[in-house]
């Protein structure tokens, strides 16, 4: 049976991410990215959901021509900011032992709200790699920190 260009792009990133797919990193969104990993999942090219993502089935390995990474267990560093950028300045800001809230993160960078939750999700999490946590701190305002 033939592949989609969805699914066919979904397969090329589970291959590019170790042979896990993680749907933050798909143009597709809501119902459609659904669909597509559904039908991924009945013609067994992937396997169920884990905190990672999709992992890869052997089919779906043999169905791009790609062969298993033995080297699972290095872990990719994100990608660096140029130097004297606000994003550079954010992800010190990030990577403090407190973190920061969305209203210091304005205030150091001069970025409207939707602008820090942007770059956070975009830039930083799907474009160089990082992993975000968040927790409420006392005040109930949201921290963001780089996780380890």
């Amino acid at each position: 049976m033939p592949l989609t260009k969805a699914q066919t792009n979904i397969l090329q990133l589970a291959i590019d991410n170790e042979g896990i797919f993680n749907p933050s990193t798909s143009n597709l969104r809501g119902g459609a990215l659904n669909k597509v990993i559904t039908a991924l999942q009945n013609k067994k090219l992937i396997k169920s959901q884990t905190k990672k993502g999709y992992p890869l089935s052997d089919l779906g390995f043999e169905r791009m021509d790609a062969k298993k990474s033995n080297t699972t267990t290095e872990k990719t560093l994100p990608a660096e900011a140029r130097k004297g950028t606000k994003t550079e300045k954010l992800i010190k800001l990030l990577n403090r032992k407190n973190g920061a809230t969305n209203a210091q993160i304005q205030s150091a960078l001069n970025w409207l709200p939707h602008s820090v939750r942007g770059i956070i999700s975009g830039t930083l999490k799907k474009k160089m790699g990082f992993t975000i946590s968040t927790e409420k701190n006392k005040s109930g305002d949201l921290v963001y920190r780089i996780a380890d």
